[in-house]
Protein backbone atom coordinates (compact mmCIF):
# COMPACT_ATOMS: atom_id res chain seq x y z
CA UNK A 1 0.00 0.00 0.00
CA UNK A 2 1.48 3.33 -1.13
CA UNK A 3 1.90 6.33 1.15
CA UNK A 4 0.04 9.54 0.28
CA UNK A 5 0.52 12.50 2.60
CA UNK A 6 -2.27 15.10 2.88
CA UNK A 7 -1.92 18.63 4.26
CA UNK A 8 -3.67 21.98 3.90
CA UNK A 9 -0.84 24.43 4.69
CA UNK A 10 1.95 24.66 2.11
CA UNK A 11 4.35 25.39 4.97
CA UNK A 12 4.04 21.69 5.84
CA UNK A 13 5.58 20.67 2.51
CA UNK A 14 8.94 20.03 4.19
CA UNK A 15 7.34 17.65 6.69
CA UNK A 16 5.41 15.90 3.93
CA UNK A 17 8.56 15.35 1.86
CA UNK A 18 10.35 13.81 4.85
CA UNK A 19 8.09 10.78 4.34
CA UNK A 20 9.81 10.10 1.02
CA UNK A 21 13.40 9.81 -0.17
CA UNK A 22 13.95 13.51 -0.84
CA UNK A 23 17.61 13.12 0.21
CA UNK A 24 18.24 11.05 -2.93
CA UNK A 25 17.74 14.27 -4.94
CA UNK A 26 20.94 15.70 -3.42
CA UNK A 27 23.50 16.84 -6.01
CA UNK A 28 21.06 16.01 -8.84
CA UNK A 29 19.85 18.30 -11.60
CA UNK A 30 16.09 18.04 -11.21
CA UNK A 31 13.33 19.06 -13.64
CA UNK A 32 10.18 20.25 -11.88
CA UNK A 33 7.50 19.08 -14.29
CA UNK A 34 4.51 21.41 -14.31
CA UNK A 35 2.03 23.17 -16.57
CA UNK A 36 2.72 26.92 -16.60
CA UNK A 37 -0.71 27.81 -17.96
CA UNK A 38 -2.33 28.71 -21.25
CA UNK A 39 -2.82 32.37 -22.14
CA UNK A 40 -5.86 33.79 -20.29
CA UNK A 41 -6.12 30.73 -18.02
CA UNK A 42 -6.15 31.77 -14.35
CA UNK A 43 -6.05 28.43 -12.51
CA UNK A 44 -2.57 27.02 -13.23
CA UNK A 45 -0.01 26.56 -10.38
CA UNK A 46 1.26 29.97 -9.27
CA UNK A 47 4.92 31.03 -9.06
CA UNK A 48 4.81 31.70 -5.31
CA UNK A 49 3.51 28.15 -4.74
CA UNK A 50 6.13 26.60 -7.04
CA UNK A 51 8.85 28.58 -5.24
CA UNK A 52 8.22 26.43 -2.15
CA UNK A 53 9.12 23.32 -4.16
CA UNK A 54 12.26 24.95 -5.54
CA UNK A 55 13.26 25.90 -2.01
CA UNK A 56 12.82 22.37 -0.66
CA UNK A 57 14.95 20.92 -3.46
CA UNK A 58 17.67 23.47 -2.82
CA UNK A 59 17.67 22.52 0.86
CA UNK A 60 18.96 19.08 -0.14
CA UNK A 61 21.50 20.63 -2.55
CA UNK A 62 19.61 19.73 -5.69
CA UNK A 63 19.76 21.92 -8.81
CA UNK A 64 16.12 22.39 -9.92
CA UNK A 65 14.59 23.97 -13.00
CA UNK A 66 10.99 24.34 -14.16
CA UNK A 67 10.12 22.18 -17.13
CA UNK A 68 7.37 21.57 -19.69
CA UNK A 69 6.89 20.68 -23.37
CA UNK A 70 5.43 22.43 -26.39
CA UNK A 71 1.87 21.62 -27.48
CA UNK A 72 0.32 20.40 -30.73
CA UNK A 73 -2.33 23.13 -31.08
CA UNK A 74 -1.68 26.70 -32.23
CA UNK A 75 -0.75 29.47 -29.79
CA UNK A 76 2.25 30.67 -27.82
CA UNK A 77 2.94 27.25 -26.30
CA UNK A 78 3.29 25.65 -29.75
CA UNK A 79 6.96 26.71 -29.91
CA UNK A 80 9.78 26.81 -27.38
CA UNK A 81 10.21 30.56 -27.81
CA UNK A 82 6.49 31.19 -27.47
CA UNK A 83 6.15 29.07 -24.33
CA UNK A 84 9.19 30.75 -22.76
CA UNK A 85 7.52 34.10 -23.45
CA UNK A 86 4.23 32.97 -21.89
CA UNK A 87 6.04 31.55 -18.86
CA UNK A 88 7.52 34.99 -18.24
CA UNK A 89 4.11 36.62 -18.65
CA UNK A 90 2.76 34.26 -15.98
CA UNK A 91 5.59 35.13 -13.61
CA UNK A 92 7.82 32.08 -14.01
CA UNK A 93 11.16 33.88 -13.92
CA UNK A 94 14.22 33.22 -11.73
CA UNK A 95 13.47 36.25 -9.56
CA UNK A 96 10.05 34.86 -8.65
CA UNK A 97 10.66 31.11 -8.47
CA UNK A 98 14.39 30.82 -7.75
CA UNK A 99 15.39 28.81 -10.84
CA UNK A 100 15.38 28.77 -14.64
CA UNK A 101 12.71 27.54 -17.05
CA UNK A 102 13.41 24.99 -19.80
CA UNK A 103 10.96 24.01 -22.55
CA UNK A 104 11.47 20.90 -24.69
CA UNK A 105 10.38 20.36 -28.30
CA UNK A 106 12.15 17.08 -29.06
CA UNK A 107 12.18 13.61 -27.58
CA UNK A 108 13.45 10.04 -27.61
CA UNK A 109 11.20 7.02 -28.34
CA UNK A 110 10.36 4.74 -25.41
CA UNK A 111 8.28 1.60 -25.92
CA UNK A 112 5.48 0.76 -23.49
CA UNK A 113 2.87 -1.93 -24.17
CA UNK A 114 4.05 -2.25 -27.81
CA UNK A 115 3.63 1.47 -28.60
CA UNK A 116 6.34 4.11 -28.92
CA UNK A 117 6.13 7.42 -27.05
CA UNK A 118 8.65 10.21 -27.67
CA UNK A 119 9.67 11.22 -24.16
CA UNK A 120 10.98 14.79 -23.87
CA UNK A 121 14.78 14.94 -23.88
CA UNK A 122 15.16 16.44 -20.40
CA UNK A 123 12.74 13.93 -18.86
CA UNK A 124 14.43 11.03 -20.62
CA UNK A 125 17.90 12.10 -19.46
CA UNK A 126 16.91 12.77 -15.83
CA UNK A 127 17.24 10.26 -13.02
CA UNK A 128 15.25 12.36 -10.52
CA UNK A 129 12.09 14.37 -11.25
CA UNK A 130 9.71 16.43 -9.12
CA UNK A 131 6.13 16.66 -10.42
CA UNK A 132 3.83 19.56 -9.57
CA UNK A 133 0.33 18.77 -10.81
CA UNK A 134 -2.69 21.04 -10.52
CA UNK A 135 -5.76 18.78 -10.22
CA UNK A 136 -8.71 19.96 -12.27
CA UNK A 137 -11.32 18.71 -14.71
CA UNK A 138 -10.61 17.79 -18.32
CA UNK A 139 -12.91 17.40 -21.31
CA UNK A 140 -11.14 14.28 -22.64
CA UNK A 141 -10.07 12.50 -19.44
CA UNK A 142 -12.53 13.70 -16.81
CA UNK A 143 -9.68 14.84 -14.57
CA UNK A 144 -6.11 15.97 -15.03
CA UNK A 145 -3.55 15.13 -12.32
CA UNK A 146 -0.15 13.48 -12.06
CA UNK A 147 -0.83 10.87 -14.74
CA UNK A 148 -1.88 13.48 -17.28
CA UNK A 149 0.98 15.79 -16.27
CA UNK A 150 3.38 13.24 -17.74
CA UNK A 151 1.14 11.30 -20.12
CA UNK A 152 0.43 14.38 -22.19
CA UNK A 153 2.90 16.93 -20.83
CA UNK A 154 6.02 14.78 -20.86
CA UNK A 155 6.06 13.86 -24.54
CA UNK A 156 6.54 15.60 -27.89
CA UNK A 157 3.76 17.28 -29.83
CA UNK A 158 4.00 14.54 -32.47
CA UNK A 159 3.24 11.90 -29.82
CA UNK A 160 0.41 14.03 -28.43
CA UNK A 161 -1.20 14.22 -31.86
CA UNK A 162 -0.77 10.49 -32.42
CA UNK A 163 -2.44 9.69 -29.10
CA UNK A 164 -5.44 11.91 -29.79
CA UNK A 165 -5.89 10.72 -33.36
CA UNK A 166 -5.66 7.05 -32.36
CA UNK A 167 -8.49 7.52 -29.87
CA UNK A 168 -11.00 8.72 -32.45
CA UNK A 169 -13.98 6.44 -33.12
CA UNK A 170 -14.63 4.07 -36.01
CA UNK A 171 -18.27 3.13 -36.67
CA UNK A 172 -19.57 -0.35 -37.51
CA UNK A 173 -22.53 0.65 -39.66
CA UNK A 174 -24.35 -2.68 -39.32
CA UNK A 175 -24.41 -2.36 -35.51
CA UNK A 176 -25.68 1.23 -35.44
CA UNK A 177 -29.35 1.78 -34.52
CA UNK A 178 -29.14 5.57 -34.99
CA UNK A 179 -30.31 6.12 -31.43
CA UNK A 180 -28.31 9.35 -31.15
CA UNK A 181 -26.86 8.60 -27.71
CA UNK A 182 -23.30 9.13 -29.00
CA UNK A 183 -24.22 12.53 -30.43
CA UNK A 184 -25.84 13.61 -27.16
CA UNK A 185 -22.79 12.52 -25.15
CA UNK A 186 -20.12 14.06 -27.40
CA UNK A 187 -18.68 17.10 -25.55
CA UNK A 188 -17.41 18.59 -28.83
CA UNK A 189 -20.59 18.20 -30.91
CA UNK A 190 -18.62 16.31 -33.53
CA UNK A 191 -21.32 13.66 -34.14
CA UNK A 192 -24.65 14.36 -35.82
CA UNK A 193 -27.46 11.77 -36.00
CA UNK A 194 -30.62 12.60 -37.95
CA UNK A 195 -33.07 9.85 -38.80
CA UNK A 196 -31.04 7.04 -40.35
CA UNK A 197 -28.06 9.25 -41.09
CA UNK A 198 -24.90 9.26 -38.93
CA UNK A 199 -22.12 11.75 -39.60
CA UNK A 200 -19.01 12.99 -37.82
CA UNK A 201 -16.82 16.06 -38.17
CA UNK A 202 -13.34 14.70 -37.45
CA UNK A 203 -11.95 18.23 -37.18
CA UNK A 204 -14.07 18.71 -34.06
CA UNK A 205 -13.31 15.27 -32.56
CA UNK A 206 -10.89 15.33 -29.62
CA UNK A 207 -10.57 11.57 -29.26
CA UNK A 208 -12.01 11.48 -25.74
CA UNK A 209 -13.83 8.16 -26.22
CA UNK A 210 -17.10 9.19 -24.58
CA UNK A 211 -19.06 8.08 -27.64
CA UNK A 212 -17.43 4.63 -27.54
CA UNK A 213 -18.25 4.27 -23.84
CA UNK A 214 -21.93 5.14 -24.17
CA UNK A 215 -22.73 3.05 -27.27
CA UNK A 216 -24.63 0.01 -26.00
CA UNK A 217 -24.75 -1.50 -29.49
CA UNK A 218 -20.92 -1.66 -29.73
CA UNK A 219 -21.18 0.22 -33.00
CA UNK A 220 -18.17 2.41 -32.15
CA UNK A 221 -14.58 1.38 -31.47
CA UNK A 222 -11.23 3.19 -31.28
CA UNK A 223 -8.94 3.64 -34.27
CA UNK A 224 -6.16 2.45 -31.96
CA UNK A 225 -6.96 2.56 -28.23
CA UNK A 226 -8.78 4.36 -25.43
CA UNK A 227 -7.18 7.77 -24.89
CA UNK A 228 -6.93 7.22 -21.13
CA UNK A 229 -5.12 3.93 -21.74
CA UNK A 230 -2.44 5.48 -23.98
CA UNK A 231 -2.25 8.39 -21.54
CA UNK A 232 -1.27 5.99 -18.74
CA UNK A 233 1.19 4.22 -21.05
CA UNK A 234 2.75 7.53 -22.04
CA UNK A 235 3.13 8.51 -18.38
CA UNK A 236 4.88 5.20 -17.71
CA UNK A 237 7.25 5.86 -20.61
CA UNK A 238 8.23 9.13 -18.90
CA UNK A 239 8.71 7.97 -15.31
CA UNK A 240 9.60 4.28 -15.32
CA UNK A 241 12.92 3.48 -13.60
CA UNK A 242 13.20 7.07 -12.32
CA UNK A 243 13.01 8.61 -8.84
CA UNK A 244 9.93 10.81 -8.89
CA UNK A 245 8.11 12.69 -6.14
CA UNK A 246 4.60 13.88 -6.96
CA UNK A 247 2.86 16.92 -5.48
CA UNK A 248 -0.82 17.40 -6.35
CA UNK A 249 -2.45 20.76 -5.69
CA UNK A 250 -6.17 20.44 -5.02
CA UNK A 251 -7.08 24.10 -5.26
CA UNK A 252 -8.86 26.22 -7.88
CA UNK A 253 -10.41 22.97 -9.14
CA UNK A 254 -11.93 24.17 -12.40
CA UNK A 255 -14.20 22.42 -14.88
CA UNK A 256 -11.52 22.27 -17.55
CA UNK A 257 -7.76 22.00 -18.04
CA UNK A 258 -5.03 24.62 -17.54
CA UNK A 259 -4.67 24.41 -21.36
CA UNK A 260 -8.12 25.98 -21.67
CA UNK A 261 -8.24 29.82 -21.70
CA UNK A 262 -11.84 29.55 -20.47
CA UNK A 263 -11.46 26.70 -17.98
CA UNK A 264 -13.91 27.95 -15.38
CA UNK A 265 -15.96 27.81 -13.36
CA UNK A 266 -14.43 26.37 -10.21
CA UNK A 267 -16.48 23.22 -9.53
CA UNK A 268 -15.15 22.15 -6.11
CA UNK A 269 -13.95 24.02 -3.00
CA UNK A 270 -10.23 24.09 -2.21
CA UNK A 271 -9.05 20.96 -0.39
CA UNK A 272 -5.27 21.08 0.04
CA UNK A 273 -2.16 19.25 -1.12
CA UNK A 274 -1.01 15.65 -1.55
CA UNK A 275 2.50 14.19 -1.83
CA UNK A 276 3.45 10.66 -2.88
CA UNK A 277 6.03 8.70 -4.85
CA UNK A 278 3.30 6.89 -6.80
CA UNK A 279 1.35 8.68 -9.60
CA UNK A 280 -1.59 6.27 -9.56
CA UNK A 281 -1.98 6.40 -5.77
CA UNK A 282 -1.82 10.20 -5.62
CA UNK A 283 -4.38 10.62 -8.41
CA UNK A 284 -6.70 8.06 -6.79
CA UNK A 285 -6.39 9.85 -3.45
CA UNK A 286 -7.02 13.20 -5.16
CA UNK A 287 -10.15 11.85 -6.84
CA UNK A 288 -11.40 10.30 -3.60
CA UNK A 289 -10.95 13.55 -1.65
CA UNK A 290 -12.75 15.53 -4.34
CA UNK A 291 -15.60 12.99 -4.49
CA UNK A 292 -15.94 13.28 -0.71
CA UNK A 293 -16.66 16.99 -1.18
CA UNK A 294 -18.47 16.98 -4.55
CA UNK A 295 -19.57 13.46 -5.49
CA UNK A 296 -18.77 12.51 -9.11
CA UNK A 297 -18.27 16.16 -10.03
CA UNK A 298 -15.87 15.41 -12.91
CA UNK A 299 -18.26 12.87 -14.46
CA UNK A 300 -21.17 15.29 -14.14
CA UNK A 301 -19.24 18.19 -15.66
CA UNK A 302 -17.26 16.39 -18.39
CA UNK A 303 -19.33 13.26 -19.07
CA UNK A 304 -16.35 10.95 -18.69
CA UNK A 305 -14.91 9.06 -15.73
CA UNK A 306 -11.30 9.74 -14.70
CA UNK A 307 -11.26 6.36 -12.95
CA UNK A 308 -10.25 4.81 -16.28
CA UNK A 309 -6.78 6.35 -16.31
CA UNK A 310 -6.23 5.14 -12.73
CA UNK A 311 -7.42 1.63 -13.61
CA UNK A 312 -5.25 1.49 -16.73
CA UNK A 313 -2.26 2.89 -14.83
CA UNK A 314 -2.52 0.08 -12.31
CA UNK A 315 -2.98 -2.56 -15.03
CA UNK A 316 0.22 -1.60 -16.86
CA UNK A 317 2.33 -1.27 -13.69
CA UNK A 318 2.54 2.53 -13.54
CA UNK A 319 1.52 2.44 -9.88
CA UNK A 320 -1.02 1.24 -7.34
CA UNK A 321 -4.49 2.52 -6.55
CA UNK A 322 -4.20 1.17 -2.99
CA UNK A 323 -2.90 3.83 -0.64
CA UNK A 324 -2.56 4.87 2.97
CA UNK A 325 -3.58 8.47 3.54
CA UNK A 326 -1.41 10.21 6.14
CA UNK A 327 -2.70 13.58 7.33
CA UNK A 328 -0.24 16.09 8.79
Amino acid sequence: MKKVVFFTDIKKLHDALSNFNIQSFSEKTVPIKLHMGEKKNKYFPKPDFVKHVVGELKKVNADPYLFDTTVAYSGLRHSKHGYEKLAKIHGFIPKNVGCNVIIDDAGIPVTVENRDYEVADHIYNSTHIFAVSHVKGHVATGMGGAIKNFGMGGVTKETKQKMHHGSRPIRKKDNCTYCGVCAEACPFNSIIVKGNKWDQNMRKCFGCGVCVDVCKEKALSYMDADFQYVLACSAKACVQDKNVIYLNELKRIARSCDCDPFAGPVICPDIGYLVSDDPVAIDKASLDLINDVKKDVFVKENKISPVKQIKYGEEIGLGSSSYQLIEI
